[in-house]
């Protein structure tokens, strides 16, 4: 699963991007905020408990953006919003209050009288390649098992359920994984297809070549960094999915990164090459990346210090 102990100081991570993400997300709770944000009525106080948690968390952590005033306001001094976290009923739905305030999406997983845990609250409002109306309802196993995640009966499953069923409150893990996106379309990859067209009508297949080939101009690199955590209330398992997204020549200028991540690329097996598209830019990448690591050896990069330099992309 490629999980790791994190101190609760670096559970939400903001950023310069935050009026970007903030503004695409606003624009998308406009535009398809039914699609993107739901709360199924037995997930409603897991949501609440998360806003709750943030409403604490986010004026400790971050007291130059936010300010938590006596008459129960949440305040965010860069945008000027201001949330009504104490009042009942809520003004608008939890999850969505939640995901105004921080950059990643988030899910919410609670914990059935079957033993698995099912996706019952989300804001997936900058996914790129899935939707949240797809998983919304469905067990954590099976949300893998449909989105085609490599190896996920063989490897990660088994491990999967045992880390949840032992994970605690007051604990925090982290994980990272990267894609390659050949549009800059941060809440939707545009080039999959349409985000409402049924599923045979969208995804790598359905990636044209641009007229002239295509540029390593046209790539992005998409990170996740998620985190999850059990909320000490209702038990319910929390995701946070920060998306961290850069033109791949932005990427590539980190001292080692395009080595790294060439040797990654290559390193892939079939079904991860088929789930990452990479029929659909490995020649033009792979040559980018092989031609910038090779400058960078020019202008005297040690490779023997690697090891002593942070391991990114992940």
């Amino acid at each position: 699963m490629g999980l790791r102990a994190i101190h609760h100081d670096d559970w939400i991570e903001l950023d310069s991007q935050f009026p970007k993400f903030h503004a695409e997300k606003a624009r998308r709770i406009i535009d398809r905020g039914e699609k993107c944000t739901m709360t199924a009525p037995e997930a409603y106080p897991a949501a609440v408990e998360l806003l709750e948690e943030l409403a604490r968390y986010l004026p400790d952590r971050y007291p130059t953006l936010f300010r938590r005033t006596e008459t129960g306001l949440l305040v965010n001094l860069w945008s000027g919003e201001s949330f009504d976290v104490t009042t009942r009923p809520l003004r608008e739905g939890p999850i969505t209050i939640c995901t105004r305030l921080v950059q990643d999406d988030l899910a919410i997983m609670v914990k059935r009288e079957d033993g698995q845990y099912y996706l019952l609250s989300g804001s997936i409002l900058l996914p790129g390649f899935w939707r949240l109306g797809d998983k919304f309802g469905m067990a954590l196993s099976q949300i893998h098992a449909t989105g085609n995640v490599p190896q996920f009966h063989e490897k990660l499953e088994a491990g999967m359920g045992k880390f949840f069923a032992r994970l605690r409150p007051g604990e925090l893990y982290a994980r990272h994984n990267y894609f390659m996106q050949v549009d800059d379309g941060l809440g939707w990859s545009h080039s999959i297809g349409s985000e409402d067209a049924p599923e045979e009508s969208r995804g790598w297949k359905v990636v044209k070549e641009p007229e002239g080939g295509r540029s390593v101009e046209d790539m992005w690199f998409r990170s996740e960094r998620q985190t999850l955590r059990r909320l000490p209330r209702t038990g319910a398992v929390v995701f946070t999915i920060r998306t961290y997204f850069h033109p791949m020549t932005e990427v590539a200028r980190e001292d080692y990164v395009p080595g790294r991540l060439a040797s990654a690329i290559r390193s892939w097996g079939p079904d991860v090459r088929r789930y990452k598209g990479l029929d659909k830019f490995e020649r033009v990448l792979l040559e980018y990346l092989d031609k910038e690591h090779q400058k960078q050896i020019e202008r005297g990069l040690d490779l023997s210090r690697e090891g002593e330099m942070r391991r990114y992309p992940w």
